[in-house]
């Protein structure tokens, strides 16, 4: 990025295991502290440890994900992962596809105990507790070995998620697809009920005028996630999106991901948002640590790793940076904008003309080094 943008007001913090450890996690607080108040991030690959990795590096204690500690402490709304196309090449599907997945909620704020025999009672007490308490379940164990697991559903911001897909996927010009599990998990209705509310009210008639709904029958569709996982490897001219619950979203971008070349092909932003109603957005490449070509670079082995993820992620940060800018440096966020336009656009032309990493070329690709330089 240096020295064609002044990088003096950017901030840093090491995310990795040791410093987490050391600080006792504080550096991650400041993270997300600095993150509420900067409101564009750009977030390389982390490690949350396994008790294996625990033991080999020495930690203290387990580390949480960061990205739940910065989903929460941003309010997050929406994961959006999208696929990345380069104009001139052809890497699975050949239109945009668009994911909104919840941020909030399901299996990953989960709290569980292993237990064995006897009765497990789940109550809800209102905030007002005056009010009554009421059962949520209650059920008999009968296996000497079982778990129980307690998780919800955060309703709340679903509004702000719908208009997030609908206007993207309109900006986009593609087809709006609703997928959950309600047909079974009788709670996931009130996700649908939500989406098309929203449709309905404020963005239907746009969809119709434009010819979207046109293979929908003229409604929002519902997809069931079992459907929705065929479709994916169906619908390879792309031109569609997809919201769905946290999990669900988790999985089927993975799919999304294969069809579509690789997970270095795909978005992975973050939307949050302030107290004050400023939209947060946090951006990172899909694909994690790459931990085989890393421990590759590390025994002194050539590797040739394709940064096309991590670069997207960057200027899509230092984009939102330049659109926070605009009213108060008008100037400066022209000239940022410039620089991510044109470095985009170099990325895209080394691959158009075989200049780029082994994914793409073959064996005679270039190394990670060659690449950046």
């Amino acid at each position: 990025v240096e020295p064609f943008i002044d990088t003096s007001r950017w901030e840093y913090f090491d995310l990795s295991c040791k410093a987490r450890d050391e600080t006792r996690d504080r550096v991650l607080k400041d993270a997300v502290a600095a993150g509420s108040r900067v409101c564009a991030i750009f977030k390389e690959p982390t490690v949350t440890p396994t008790k294996e990795q625990m033991v080999e590096m020495g930690l203290l204690k387990p580390l949480g994900s960061p990205n739940g500690a910065m989903r929460r402490g941003w309010n997050g709304i929406t994961i959006s992962r999208d696929t990345i196309h380069i104009p001139g090449i052809e890497l699975g599907f050949k239109r945009p596809v668009l994911f909104e997945r919840h941020a909030v909620g399901g299996e990953y704020g989960a709290g569980w105990k292993k237990i064995g025999k006897g009765r497990v009672l789940t109550t809800f007490f209102p905030e007002d507790m005056e009010d009554k308490a009421i059962i949520v379940d209650a059920r008999e164990c009968k296996d000497a070995r079982s778990a129980v697991v307690v998780y919800d559903n955060p309703l709340d911001n679903v509004e702000d998620l719908a208009h997030i897909f609908f206007t993207r996927c309109l900006e986009h010009s593609v087809v709006p697809y609703v997928v959950t599990k309600k047909t079974v998990f009788k709670w996931q209705e009130g996700f649908w009920q939500i989406m098309r509310q929203v449709f309905n009210e404020s963005y239907k008639d746009q969809y119709l005028d434009a010819g979207l709904l046109d293979r929908t029958g003229g409604e929002l569709q519902h997809l069931i996630s079992d459907a929705a996982t065929m479709q994916i490897i169906r619908w390879t001219d792309g031109g569609f999106g997809m919201a769905c619950h946290n999990y669900d979203g988790d999985m089927l971008t993975d799919e999304v991901a294969q069809v579509h070349r690789s997970p270095g092909f795909i978005t992975s932003n973050l939307t949050g948002k302030r107290e004050d109603g400023t939209i947060i957005k946090e951006f990172e490449a899909s694909h994690g640590t790459v931990a085989d070509l890393w421990h590759a670079h590390l025994r002194g082995e050539e590797t040739s790793m394709n940064p096309l993820g991590m670069v997207v992620a960057l200027l899509g940060a230092m984009d939102h940076a330049a659109a926070l800018e605009e009213s108060s440096n008008a100037a400066v966020a022209q000239a940022t904008r410039n620089f991510t336009s044109h470095c985009r656009e170099a990325m895209f032309t080394a691959f158009r003309e075989g200049r780029g990493t082994r994914d793409m070329v073959g064996p005679s690709g270039l190394t990670t080094e060659q690449f950046v330089d």
